[in-house]
């Protein structure tokens, strides 16, 4: 295949059980499978998740919902995003849970005559979705006694949960007891609040409430800080190719577009058919969170600049490390694989990538036993436009 996603099942399933050790026998797991489950292949890993025993899956678009529920994965569904009118049958016919998170969807539903689970979606300091603190009242004169609307439960989103400064997760969560205190006031009783995500979960256990939604957490991904699960995840997700050319180059030729890199000595490089129409090397531009921050950013800006072996991408052959030289191409990349003795065509390579930037196009090859069990290829398929359209 030359280049291709390893998706490890296994790894997925045991951070899955390190999560429910972790977190009381009465909470449930919610787990986030949105985006493809973070590039782990949604039906997959929701598949997996579902034998594990998962509470709950959460998506952000109804469309993942009905992808899920046609590959016969039976768990029930929150979708966290936004809905349209036309999105109420679809709602209804797949069975999916909906975010309430204005009042406008609430009339929505009242009017459409549609019997729809929900879980209310509070405002209390992100600044995306939710119904604010002065809405309540009106929201639970529409929702008590409605027969249609079934409210299964609350929860908000925290901003900040992977920061170390502690005090903006607080005043969330002191705002989001303040509410259902008011809610629960006026007799309106909600079965499942949660507020975790994945960072707040590994740190905050007063927090867990009566569900936390486990995402990158579930992936092998470590949440910055203090927390209790450092070194016991494993890493689910890999980008591998196959060295498809190998060559040999004098001291001082240069390498690459612009020649951004010149050889310091006699080198052997390979090409791995990987680069930047797949994803690879694709980085979001970071904002500074404070003065430090930005110079750290410029510092590793500078070392770019000068070539610098701190700042180096580098991939793994055999368990060895070895660099990126030169600019990374469109479909190819240079490695310098002077130190890997009695190099081939064809031996695999593992590279670094932020997984939900890779090409969905790459094949994933999905393994449990260190086997591979099945192999994912997304084709591009053509509808055919009517001509009323045209």
């Amino acid at each position: 295949m030359y280049k291709w996603i390893e998706i490890n099942l296994d790894a997925i399933k045991e951070n899955y059980l390190k999560v429910r050790d972790f977190v009381r026998e009465e909470t449930k797991i919610l787990g986030v499978v949105k985006a493809d489950a973070y590039g782990h292949g949604i039906i997959e890993v929701s598949r997996e998740l579902e034998n594990q025993g998962i509470d709950y899956l959460g998506v952000t678009e109804i469309s993942e919902g009905i992808q899920l529920r046609e590959a016969g994965i039976n768990v029930p569904i929150l979708v966290f995003g936004p809905f349209l009118p036309e999105d109420i049958y679809y709602i209804k016919e797949f069975d999916l849970t909906v975010s309430l998170a204005d009042l406008k969807s609430i009339k929505l539903i009242k009017d459409k005559g549609v019997k729809v689970k929900t879980h209310i979606k509070l405002e209390t300091g992100l600044g995306r979705t939710g119904i604010k603190y002065t809405q309540l009242d009106e929201m639970v004169g529409l929702l008590k006694n409605d027969e249609n609307i079934e409210v299964e439960g609350i929860y908000t989103h925290l901003a900040t949960a992977m920061w170390d400064n502690l005090s903006f997760t607080m005043q969330q969560y002191s705002e989001f007891l303040k509410a259902i205190e008011f809610i629960e006031s006026k007799g309106f009783i909600i079965p499942v609040k949660h507020i975790c995500n994945s960072a707040a979960l590994a740190k905050f256990p007063e927090m867990h409430l009566d569900m936390v939604r486990a995402g990158t957490i579930l992936y092998g991904q470590e949440v910055a800080g203090k927390q209790d699960f450092h070194g016991q995840l494993i890493n689910a997700w890999a980008l591998k190719g196959q060295i498809t050319y190998l060559n040999e180059l004098p001291k001082g030729h240069s390498i690459g577009y612009e020649r951004a890199h010149i050889l310091k000595k006699n080198s052997k490089t390979a090409i791995v058919p990987v680069g930047f129409s797949h994803g690879f090397s694709v980085e979001p531009i970071p904002r500074p969170g404070g003065v430090m921050d930005l110079i750290k950013i410029l510092g590793k800006t500078i070392l770019r600049y000068l070539d610098h072996s701190r700042v180096k991408t580098y991939v793994k052959i055999r368990d060895k490390y070895v660099p990126i030289i030169g600019k990374v191409g469109m479909q190819m990349t240079i490695l310098d694989v002077s130190d890997i003795p009695d190099i081939k065509i064809g031996e695999i390579v593992e590279l670094p990538g932020r997984r939900t930037n890779i090409s969905p196009t790459l094949p994933k090859v999905f393994m449990k036993e260190g086997k591979p069990i099945r192999v994912r290829k997304i084709t591009e398929k053509y509808e055919e436009i009517s001509m009323a359209a045209k």
